[in-house]
């Protein structure tokens, strides 16, 4: 095994060290060379080649947690550029049909090339130049769409009984925070809310605040497909919302419990959350404290249950390994992981209809009954 991989290797074992990771009643040192032996005696002998990257990933997918992931050069870039909310790409969000067990474009930024070339909510993805996306987990399809500025991507496209290609050149993406309209007379304020990203919780208080100086009298806050993001946003989010007080509690693996709080402020009007199966992580603990405080409604359906928080450290070589530290509960100290958020009223939108919005239609009519 050359320096290199040793090295690799040997940071990939301190990174779990220092996140607090142990392996039995074995000490640390021990531990580290009974590992790097290891993986020095399978990269000499074992009579096919190893690479390295699988070797390692190999190490961290035996843990069986499905967030606790070691991200190549390639895939760092990508989840850097999920922090800051800027790819290249063609301005889609996705999720995985799980009937069709292929992505879904559950939304189509505007002024994107994917809005230009005409994709729609709903189309599901069967190829990606050429090859089947069956199968493909949503970052494995991310990297296959995303690329250089100016080079082009080609799809083919399930919508309804038709399919349909696009070739579709990439572009510099913004993933929006915010978009917002005002529906009923002026009376609601109607907000789709992306993503926790860097600098969104500003971006949120001042469109909410734009609305009130129109004089909207109620808010909607649209989190479906949200699937989370910074925790350092969702507390300035939450501080918008609810009052000074415990917004999440986390857990380590000793049990010891520990809260986590915010100075907050109430928004002082009617508000109601849209949530779904697609809404997760800090969508969820922005959704359980709402629920916990009471200071809002919640319609839609069973949130996903992404109840665990993740670190990332720096390897080497541009590798990154994102670690599951710790799992978090509800305001309320209720358990989100494996279980979700429960709406108070539960509505799903009829898949035979798409274009009628029975989720958005309830929480117009639980808000308006509040005016």
């Amino acid at each position: 095994m050359n320096k290199t991989r040793i090295y690799i290797i040997t940071l990939l074992l301190l990174a779990f060290f220092f996140s607090g990771y142990y392996f039995g009643g074995r000490n640390h040192a021990s531990d580290a060379t009974l590992l790097v032996e290891t993986a020095n005696i399978l990269e000499k002998q074992f009579y096919k080649k190893i690479d390295v990257e699988t070797l390692a990933k190999g190490m961290v997918n035996s843990l069986e947690d499905p967030y606790t992931v070691l991200l190549n050069p390639q895939e760092s870039q990508m989840l850097q550029e999920e922090i800051t909310g800027t790819y290249a790409g063609i301005g889609i969000a996705i999720s995985i049909n799980e009937k069709e067990d292929m992505p879904e474009i559950v939304s189509v930024f505007r002024g994107t090339p994917a809005e230009k070339a005409g994709l729609r909510n709903g189309d599901i993805i069967t190829q990606v130049d050429s090859q089947s996306t069956k199968g493909m987990t949503i970052d494995e399809f991310s990297l296959k769409v995303r690329g250089n500025i100016g080079t082009e991507v080609t799809l083919l496209i399930k919508r309804n009984e038709d399919t349909l290609s696009f070739t579709i050149l990439r572009a510099r993406i913004e993933v929006p925070v915010v978009e917002s309209t005002i529906i009923e007379d002026g009376k609601i304020g109607y907000i789709i809310f992306f993503t926790f990203t860097e600098g969104s919780a500003s971006k949120l208080n001042n469109e909410i605040e734009k609305m009130k100086d129109k004089g909207v009298k109620a808010i909607i806050l649209d989190l479906r497909d949200n699937s989370g993001g910074l925790l350092s946003e969702c507390e300035k989010v939450s501080s918008y919302f609810i009052p000074s007080g415990t917004l999440y509690w986390t857990r380590d693996r000793d049990g010891n419990m520990t809260p986590q709080s915010i100075r907050g402020k109430q928004l002082n009007l009617p508000l109601c959350l849209i949530v779904n199966g697609g809404t997760a992580s800090a969508s969820e603990i922005f959704a359980a404290a709402i629920k916990a405080y009471d200071v809002g409604k919640i319609v839609g359906e069973k949130t996903y249950g992404k109840g665990v928080i993740q670190q990332i450290f720096d390897i080497s070589e541009g590798y990154t390994l994102k670690v599951t530290i710790e799992e978090y509960l509800a305001a309320n100290k209720s358990e989100i992981n494996g279980k979700g958020v429960i709406p108070d009223y539960e509505v799903s939108n009829d898949s035979e209809n798409p274009d009628e919005d029975l989720q958005l239609k309830k929480a117009i009519e639980v808000l308006l009954k509040e005016l």
